[in-house]
């Protein structure tokens, strides 16, 4: 049995004989680098002590069709190993988390605000 309950088939466990097969694949979406937004995330990042690093992820994330749909500025971030996710030794430091909460709060805060009409 393969991590997260999908069998070597690439089916999900516990779904009978004929188990559950997901066919359906979203190439991955790789968003520019320098915008208002990642510009915000770094500095937040320095600015709490951290080294920003961009990472080109590969799994299944909402950004692989938000990004390409909406053609606005969109990036991951967050505390963890995202080497660690859905596995069983996912888990995350309380201090990580606490400094990723700060990370946010700054960048929400520096963000240039959206015009009304």
């Amino acid at each position: 049995m393969g991590e997260g309950g999908w069998g070597d088939e690439g089916r999900l466990a516990g779904w009978g004989d004929e188990g559950l097969t997901f066919t359906a694949h979203t190439p991955t979406y790789a968003a520019p680098r320098d915008t208002d937004l990642s510009r915000a995330f770094r500095a937040a990042i320095r600015a709490e002590g951290g080294t920003p690093a961009f990472v080109y992820k590969t799994g299944t994330s909402d950004m692989n069709i938000a990004g390409p749909a909406w053609g606005c500025p969109i990036l991951a971030y967050g505390a963890g190993d995202s080497a660690l996710d859905h596995t069983p030794h996912e888990h995350i430091d309380l201090n990580e988390y606490l400094r990723a909460v700060r990370v946010l709060t700054r960048v929400l805060e520096t963000l240039p605000q959206p015009e009304t009409p």
